[in-house]
């Protein structure tokens, strides 16, 4: 009765598909309850979710389209991204959590889920723990000055984020010829790691597995964030000169 797509994720009939995490885990399911109450963002439509001790279930409609790779798609995701930041946008003193209110466990910050899994109650407690390592003697004298006046900001806001915004949690709904001739707004699937985050984050996390400083993606993404160009070519220095292992 089912088509399975990946190891976890399983197409259903009547236009739905079947995800399995292998943790328990309501944030995604939370993530699309969310989002579908805000206007002008295109994701799939939440049906059920259940969760035990060892793993979740999550149940939405299939969206049929084009994965999406390196088109151009600035626009679109601008536009979205744009619209759900304006929506959520918070100055207020607000903690920084996953979309079900809980501790961010993302895999750009390991150590975070290894050591204290946690809500950080400001924007610099948790950047503190994005941008570490800058009291190690090779970083003190470089990429300390230069961070941590972005740690310590005042004032950052608050919006609800993605959290995984790579090529392939975007579909071109009906396929990209469609997509291109004016048909539906690109999909943002997998809200897996969504949440109240500084304003920032998604432009980090879009770009945190690029290699180089000037890929095709990353160039992209200073596009669809400009507002957070400045944090973009932080991320990079201390990506390619902190000495600190993400993955």
């Amino acid at each position: 009765m089912c088509t399975p797509l990946y190891h976890d994720i399983f197409r259903l009939p009547f236009g739905l598909v079947l995800k399995v995490i292998k943790k328990p885990s309501y944030v995604e399911a939370d993530a699309l309850r969310f989002v579908s109450t805000l206007r002008d963002i295109h994701v799939p439509r939440y049906i059920d979710s259940v969760s035990n001790q060892y793993k979740s279930y999550l149940l939405t409609t299939w969206v049929e389209g084009d994965c999406a790779g390196d088109e151009r798609l600035a626009h679109d995701l601008r536009s979205q991204l744009g619209s759900m930041r304006l929506q959520t946008r918070s100055y207020e003193l607000r903690a920084i959590c996953n979309a079900s209110g809980g501790p961010v466990d993302d895999p750009r910050i390991p150590w975070v889920a290894r050591e204290n899994l946690r809500t950080f109650p400001s924007s610099q407690d948790f950047v503190a723990e994005v941008w570490t390592g800058l009291d190690w003697p090779m970083n003190r004298d470089t990429l300390q000055p230069l961070l941590r006046p972005l740690i310590e900001r005042d004032g950052v806001p608050i919006v609800f984020s993605h959290g995984d915004l790579l090529p392939k949690n975007l579909i071109f709904p009906g396929g990209l010829n469609h997509w291109r001739s004016g048909g539906e707004k690109i999909c943002i699937i997998d809200w897996e790691y969504a949440g109240w985050m500084p304003i920032f984050w998604d432009a980090l996390k879009a770009t945190w597995l690029e290699g180089e400083p000037d890929t095709e993606w990353l160039q992209m993404m200073r596009t669809i964030f400009p507002e957070c160009i400045e944090e973009l070519d932080a991320d990079w220095q201390w990506r390619s000169r902190s000495r600190v292992t993400i993955l």
